[in-house]
């Protein structure tokens, strides 16, 4: 993994989330590195549980992520309703001022 670009972490997240995901990545990646086949049963247990753990980590993060993202789009999708509503009231007072001017 030492030949692997940088990767630049732009996706809205805040400073101490990226630094917990940048940390779990590379501790798995380095629990990855370190499994051979020499590896005991017992040993072999503690790496699943370890990676279970991360896993899970790693999941609650993606859904609090998910859970940003779904409020951000409602956000969007009614700031996006509003400006149609405003709009077409706009256009109605352009249009009822234009027929009192022709009167």
């Amino acid at each position: 993994m030492g030949n692997e670009p940088e990767m630049s972490w732009d996706v809205g997240l805040a400073d101490e989330e990226r630094k917990d995901l940048e940390n779990l990545i590379e501790a798995f990646q380095a629990d990855r590195s370190s499994t051979s086949p020499q590896d005991k049963p017992e040993e072999l247990q503690k790496q699943m549980t370890a990676m279970k753990e991360k896993m899970t980590l790693m999941s609650a993060m993606l859904l609090d992520l998910d859970k940003k993202t779904r409020s951000l789009y409602e956000v969007l999708r009614l700031f996006h309703k509003k400006t149609e509503v405003m709009n077409q009231r706009i256009s109605d007072v352009v249009k009822l001022v234009n027929i009192r001017e022709k009167q």
